[in-house]
């Protein structure tokens, strides 16, 4: 009893955030509806090249926003934006993944793949910030939360190492999830089996009806529920601050569509990155048990190991390529 009720002081803090940040990151938001409705009346395959720049693009902002964080809160708090982008970006890549199985197992053309990945991003920004507010609330009222969270993160450290190896077979499992999903939702929705362009609902015999990609979408939002509860403990191990958490999600996130199509297109060269995602939730879940007895972690430490790992990553995958890789090229 002694341990736990001397861990009732969170591990959390507000900082002080000018107005100006909050009307910044409104502004950007703004600027992607803008964009991409704009893009949203021709459907069109996305091209590589279209891909990586719009995906240098959002860096360069989320970069820019966080020169703002600095001058405006401080380097700490720029530290810890960072530090939270850089996990979230790292952790999508598994979403991307998924992604694609999405589109592939029910026949996404390409055109539309875009205009479905926007109705994702704009939930995942919705249901991020309710997530991250529950689980500031809950560290906030009880820091031996950090220990549940850091377990969940141990979980997926394990799981993603499986992956790397190879012995963890993440098809299989959505094709498990698949199914019964479909089901469950053709049981309480009503919905057309196939795709009327890019279309959300139809009329079938005088009965509204959702779409094949209403449904698609639905999928999406689901998984990428699935994928917050990994995520945002892990970003909130590094930024326990409301605003610091959220607003490197959405930064995050509204790259995200174009950072689809780039890794669509190079995902089997960076074999390399799956290893260093498992050592970075397995760093950050040995962060979160350990951080309620007292242990804390510079920022500047937790910057080098996700800078050393990720991009230590992309360095071993370029330079060696596993044999099987070889033979397939």
């Amino acid at each position: 009893m002694n341990l736990f009720s001397s861990l009732n002081h969170a591990p959390v803090h507000d900082y002080h955030v000018p107005l100006f940040l909050y009307l910044a990151m409104l502004a950007v938001l703004a600027f992607y509806a803008v964009i991409e409705f704009r893009h949203s009346k021709h459907d069109h395959v996305i091209k590589f090249k279209e891909a990586l720049k719009w995906s240098l693009i959002y860096i360069f902002i989320s970069l820019a926003f966080s020169v703002l964080i600095f001058f405006l809160i401080g380097k700490q708090a720029a530290g810890e934006y960072l530090a939270a982008w850089g996990i979230e970006k790292a952790l999508s890549l598994d979403n991307l993944f998924i992604m694609g199985l999405i589109f592939t197992g029910f026949k996404v053309k390409p055109e539309y793949q875009r205009r479905m990945l926007n109705y994702g991003i704009a939930g995942a920004i919705i249901f991020r910030l309710i997530f991250i507010l529950a689980g500031f609330e809950l560290l906030r009222r009880f820091e031996w939360v950090s220990i549940i969270f850091g377990l969940i993160l141990l979980r997926a450290s394990w799981k993603a190492y499986k992956e790397a190896r190879g012995g963890h077979d993440i098809e299989e499992e959505f094709e498990t999830i698949e199914g019964p999903m479909i089901r469950l939702m053709n049981k309480v929705l009503p919905i057309y089996p196939k795709f009327v362009g890019h279309k959300l609902t139809t009329k079938i015999d005088g009965k509204r009806m959702l779409t094949m990609m209403a449904a698609v979408i639905i999928i999406i939002e689901f998984t990428d529920i699935i994928f917050a509860v990994d995520s945002v403990p892990a970003v909130l191990a590094v930024s326990p601050d409301r605003f610091i958490a959220y607003s490197s999600n959405v930064f995050a996130l509204l790259g995200l569509r174009a950072l689809f199509f780039v890794y669509e297109a190079v995902a089997d060269k960076f074999w390399a990155i799956n290893w260093a995602l498992s050592a970075i939730l397995g760093w950050i879940s040995f962060k979160m048990i350990t951080g309620p007895f007292g242990l804390e972690i510079p920022i500047i430490i937790n910057l080098g190991v996700l800078f050393v790992l990720f991009f230590g990553s992309i360095i071993i995958s370029i330079k060696w390529q596993p044999k099987h890789k070889k033979a397939k090229a």
